[in-house]
């Protein structure tokens, strides 16, 4: 017990590096726990998820075989009553005895000019032959109570042996669900003589095409064991069970070799469903239900939870194999870390104590290139040159920009008594002067977005700025100007710096536009391309001469300048500059001008919401 605490004194608690690494190599080891248990839950997901798939599958293409069975049965029918001579020659076999259907077949031959007529039995045996899943056909007979038993290589006729009110019986419940197992054919049949255990058979009644009266009954039987053999070579890695039902849940096919529910009704039938989750019948099962077509036919996957339990107790145990291995070689690795950064540790504790005693000539030899040898070289110089760097250049820098930002803003800010124009604007409609009232309006609303303090407004606000801008030179110039605005709505509620657009409609309406003509027209267009937000200004006015264009773009591109307090171009400069200064020196203005054709200002800013600055 003492050399434990000397332990936890020397190597644990007065260490803060020691106990760092024994976190970590705690965290490692919950790690590891969790990380094996995630992965075990995940493999036995896939399991269960592969083995439903699959178990699925085999669902799906038993579905598809039962369907083609029965479409063969529905086929051989067609066929029968397609053709008026082979529907006659089956009806008067069921409505005479033997012996008269064999005179009649035979006055059918001798009649002169008589074709070859063929017989319905030979029908039913082609039909035998191309489904090597069928193994008879039965035909029975209500007026005259016999069957015939049909084979691909023999044919029989046999009355029946029982009781008239079981064969009655027996037909009436045939009526109303079309499959079912030998168990179920009656005692009157020749079970030997017809199939074998592992039979299913379809039933359908047979009618009189001219009356639609009913006189018998057909019964096809299929190989249960051909139907398994076939199965095995779709999917051989046949996952779980396999049940087909008929519709009143007897079953008719049990993919198990005991067969323990076939011939009986699944107790469970009113239980199953597809909802993917665990499914308590006699135990917990994942159930997939498929319809078999049109064939009245139920198929049932069922994969059970304790052969997922099977298939999972080996990876569960390698996974418990492999993390023990890797909580092992954590803490050997740790336990090995552990003491060489402790003497690393104890290296620097030593030098600090001598600097401490006075000894400034002392260094700290550190090998290697990790944290510590950083520490003990550079952490102290360098979080001194980054806080002088900060306070001397960043901080400084920051004001100087807002200085010059205040200035240049100051410049397109107008102080306008809009009260005054109110005033007059009711003193011209009083006069009449409706049309003047309006533009003093127009003017008014201006000057009221324009001597408010706020510095970023929407596009949608500095689009309205323009727009009634220009609608006061509309009105002035009755006829001669025409205006285009296009923004899109979804950019609407971005933010931009105020006045950003007005001074460059402003520079067309002083520079640009011809008051003698009447085709004056201004496009105003407001897009998003990818991230950034494009204002284009475009007008068909006297434009600018090649000297003066380039006189412009060199003081757009000359951001070291501020913007001159006079000139023609001082609106157009003094966006761009307040365009960089706010938003960086990827954005700003482009101009494109040809004189005596027009004018094209491009005005490129980032995309910035609502509320943001």
């Amino acid at each position: 017990m003492n050399k434990i605490r000397r332990f936890y004194l020397n190597h644990v608690k007065r260490k803060m590096f020691n106990k760092i690494i024994l976190i970590y190599s705690a965290v490692m080891m919950i790690l590891f726990l969790i990380a094996a248990v995630m992965a075990y839950q995940y493999q036995v997901q896939r399991i269960i998820r592969e083995e439903s798939d699959a178990n699925l599958k085999t669902a799906q293409v038993l579905a598809i075989y039962l369907n083609r069975q029965y479409e063969n049965v529905q086929t051989m029918v067609q066929q029968i009553y397609g053709d008026a001579a082979l529907s006659d020659d089956l009806v008067y076999f069921l409505n005479n005895r033997y012996e008269s259907y064999l005179s009649h077949r035979l006055n059918l031959f001798s009649r002169p000019g008589e074709h070859r007529v063929q017989s319905f039995s030979s029908v039913l045996k082609s039909s035998l032959e191309q489904d090597p899943g069928a193994t008879g056909v039965t035909i029975f007979s209500y007026p005259k109570n016999f069957y015939m038993q049909i084979r691909k290589q023999s044919q029989q006729l046999k009355y029946e042996n029982g009781s008239k009110g079981d064969w009655e019986s027996w037909f009436a419940e045939r009526k109303y669900y079309g499959w079912d197992t030998i168990n179920q054919y009656g005692p009157f049949l020749d079970a030997a003589g017809s199939s074998s255990s592992g039979t299913y058979a379809y039933f359908r009644e047979l009618q009189d095409p001219w009356t639609l009266e009913k006189v018998g009954m057909m019964m096809v039987d299929f190989d249960a064991d051909q139907l398994s053999a076939w199965l095995k070579t779709r999917t051989p890695d046949i996952q779980g069970r396999i049940l087909v039902m008929s519709s009143q849940g007897t079953v008719v096919y049990d993919s198990q070799e005991t067969g323990s529910y076939v011939g009986q009704a699944y107790p469970y039938r009113h239980q199953l469903d597809n909802t993917g989750k665990w499914t308590p019948l006699d135990e917990s099962f994942k159930v997939n239900v498929l319809s078999a077509g049109n064939s009245e036919l139920t198929v049932v996957g069922f994969v059970s939870k304790s052969s997922i339990h099977d298939s999972t107790v080996q990876l569960r145990n390698t996974l418990i194999v492999i993390t023990l291995l890797f909580v092992l070689a954590s803490f050997i690795v740790t336990s090995t870390v552990m003491r060489k950064h402790s003497k690393k540790i104890q290296r620097i504790i030593r030098s600090m104590s001598r600097i401490g005693e006075g000894d400034l000539s002392v260094r700290i030899q550190m090998p290697g290139e990790d944290e510590l040898q950083q520490i003990s070289v550079r952490v102290n110089d360098m979080c001194e040159r980054l806080e002088q760097y900060i306070d001397k250049m960043y901080a400084s820098e920051i004001r100087q920009k807002h200085a010059e930002l205040v200035a240049l803003q100051s410049q397109i800010q107008p102080h306008f008594l809009y009260n005054t124009l109110e005033s007059i604007r009711m003193k011209a409609y009083m006069s009449g002067a409706k049309e003047v009232g309006q533009l003093i309006y127009s003017l008014s609303v201006m000057f009221k977005s324009m001597v408010k303090k706020d510095t970023m407004v929407t596009i949608q606000e500095e689009i309205e700025l323009c727009s009634i801008y220009l609608d006061l030179f509309r009105i002035r110039y009755e006829g001669k100007l025409a205006v285009r605005i296009d923004m899109d709505r979804e950019i609407g509620g971005c933010r931009i710096i105020k006045l950003l657009i007005q001074p460059i409609v402003e520079n067309y309406i002083v520079h640009g536009f011809r008051s003698l003509e009447g085709d004056n027209e201004v496009s105003l267009s407001v897009v998003r391309e990818e991230e950034r937000i494009v204002i284009t200004v475009a007008d068909n006015g006297k434009g600018i001469s090649a000297g003066r264009l380039q006189e412009i773009r060199q003081l757009l591109s000359d951001s070291s300048q501020p913007p001159r307090s006079g000139g023609s171009s001082i609106g157009l400069i003094n966006v761009h500059e307040r365009i960089r200064m706010n938003y960086g020196e990827d954005y700003g203005v482009t101009i494109c001008s040809e004189e005596g054709k027009g004018t094209i200002v491009r005005v490129e800013i980032p995309v910035l919401r609502e509320g943001f600055m």
